[in-house]
């Protein structure tokens, strides 16, 4: 009988194992898909104590808003001049949005890049997590290339850096704009209209991203056209080659370098 009883609590204590397991699982990602749903910030990042000299970077990550433009504008204002890259990591958003924070960077003459922070303390699965933001003053961290994206709109935004890059191991991807309707036809799944921008052809959403583009410097049809072969809920994922010839990006790092040490947008 003893033996029967232990072996029952030998399987009890797998099972709540299993459990924990499952449910530690379970809040990871529920923490990561909060962390992607956040509406965008705009962080003012530094890699050590600045002494005598170091790296600064503005981490821009999260769902672009309506609202993020006027984010990024109040913390230039903070910075008085100081021209410190801007890194995104976004899954997309505010189409909008994303091109008012590209012509607020363009004008301010700043850098931008693709990559990821990871602020000091915070946990790996909540990389920026808000109680190590600073509320005054830069925020001490790190910021990787690797495993890094920008998709979506983002990419519009990406595209107003004077000089716009992204390493061999980052992510850019581009798809369809939904416009609100269905994105897929019920007669055929997953048809891609091709030469399309958007769900709702609109020769008007054409000429405004199109005029955005070329003043970005940035090939409209090439954009255009990758945009074409992805469907609305898809991605079509832009090779570097690809970015570097529509200009989507000016730059590539290698595997070893990483956004802040590239750039000569450094502060002390």
């Amino acid at each position: 009988m003893s033996i029967r009883l232990n072996s029952l609590a030998v399987v009890c204590v797998v099972i709540s194992a299993i459990l924990l397991i499952a449910i530690g699982n379970t809040a990871a990602a529920a923490a990561q898909q909060s962390l992607e749903a956040r509406p965008m910030d705009f962080v003012l990042v530094h890699n050590h104590s600045c002494l005598p000299a170091c790296i600064q970077w503005i981490s821009a990550e999260g769902k672009i808003t309506a609202e993020s433009p006027k984010s990024l504008n109040k913390l230039l204002k903070r910075l008085k001049g100081r021209k410190p890259p801007v890194v995104f990591q976004s899954m997309g958003g505010d189409v909008d949005a994303a091109l008012s924070i590209g012509r607020i960077i363009r004008a301010a003459g700043l850098e931008t890049a693709v990559g990821r922070t990871q602020l000091e303390g915070c946990p790996m699965m909540q990389p920026r997590c808000p109680e190590k933001i600073a509320k005054a003053g830069p925020s001490t961290g790190e910021v990787h290339s690797g495993g890094a994206y920008c998709f979506s709109a983002c990419p519009f935004a990406l595209a107003g850096g004077a000089v716009r890059a992204a390493a061999v191991n980052s992510s850019i991807g581009v798809h369809q704009i939904t416009n609100g309707l269905l994105v897929t036809s019920l007669a055929n799944p997953g048809h891609r209209n091709l030469d399309e921008i958007s769900t709702d052809p609109s020769p008007a959403l054409n000429e405004y991203l199109s005029s955005y583009l070329d003043e970005m410097g940035v090939n409209h049809q090439a954009v255009f056209a990758m945009m074409g072969l992805a469907t609305p809920q898809g991605l079509y994922y832009v090779r570097n080659a690809e970015a570097l010839t529509s200009g989507i990006i000016t730059k590539t790092f290698s595997y070893n370098d990483e956004p802040g040490n590239v750039f000569s947008g450094s502060d002390d």
